[in-house]
């Protein structure tokens, strides 16, 4: 979708939309082991230090969080100041880009390959150490270098039900102009666990972004926006998703982090294969 398009949308929509749209694996042989300059640290030292690493791209400013856990991993596409991606502007308040929980293989001359939910590379490390990452959107992979930084672990921090309600009412007005019609995000009432509303939250900006990533061409966007008026979020005991009428429900787990909510890959891949 042109950026001329989704400003032109928004402009639309946004304001109107607004007023009154939403109401009050782990083995000796693991690959993750053996990438370049991580030493087989005991297990509560590893826990005690952060094994986020920072990494900028060479062509540009962009920059991504990696860590490296003991069965798996995680990235983060940073958000900038021009950043057009709908995770970064989603929220008034701030950018709220997306959590990847990735898998690992090994590839040829001893790389490791980080694949995401939907069994697309996004990183490659090479043995001698340098990166390859595959930003999302991009066909063509980018070198990467290390930067510095002291970066938090890769988990959802806390967040109370005004951003949830925040984000629904983002959400709903973007994605309404990427299909062009109105579509409502509803949060309902229980929405937090001691408070805490991020995997809600989260659930809502992934649920959107999977949705527009769908109706990234005139047929998707046509399909969704006649089969889909209501994208309806409710708390369970696992991260599912479904189609009733013309109801989307996702359902998220609010204590669980970010295996608590289903990533936009998961969201996107449903609609493909459900409309």
């Amino acid at each position: 979708m042109s950026i001329r398009f989704l400003r032109m949308g928004l402009a639309a929509f946004g304001a109107a939309f607004l007023a009154g749209a939403v109401p009050a694996y782990a083995q000796q042989d693991n690959p993750f082991s053996a990438l370049v300059g991580k030493s087989r640290e005991p297990a509560e030292e590893r826990a005690r230090a952060s094994n986020v690493e920072r990494y900028v791209l060479t062509t540009d400013d962009r920059m991504f969080l990696f860590e490296e856990r003991d069965s798996s991993a995680r990235v983060q596409f940073l958000c900038n100041e021009n950043d057009l991606r709908l995770e970064c502007m989603i929220d008034v308040a701030g950018p709220a880009p997306e959590i990847y929980e990735l898998s690992a293989t090994r590839g040829p001359r001893g790389d490791i390959i980080y694949k995401d939910a939907r069994d697309e590379t996004l990183l490659r490390i090479a043995a001698y150490g340098g990166a390859t990452v595959y930003w999302p959107g991009e066909a063509r992979g980018v070198a990467a270098s290390k930067s510095f930084g002291d970066d938090r672990p890769l988990r959802l921090g806390f967040l109370d039900r005004e951003a949830a309600v925040r984000r629904a009412q983002g959400a709903a007005a973007q994605v309404s102009a990427i299909i062009g019609a109105p579509i409502y995000f509803d949060i309902g009432e229980n929405t937090s666990s001691g408070g805490n509303a991020a995997v809600l939250a989260d659930a809502v900006v992934l649920a959107a972004k999977g949705i527009a990533r769908v109706a990234d061409d005139e047929t998707g966007a046509r399909v969704i926006a006649s089969r889909i008026k209501r994208v309806a979020f409710l708390p369970s005991t696992d991260a599912e998703i479904s189609l009733g009428g013309e109801v989307l429900e996702i359902r998220y787990v609010p204590n669980l982090d970010i295996a608590g909510r289903l990533s936009s890959a998961k969201v996107a891949q449903f609609l493909e294969e459900s409309l």
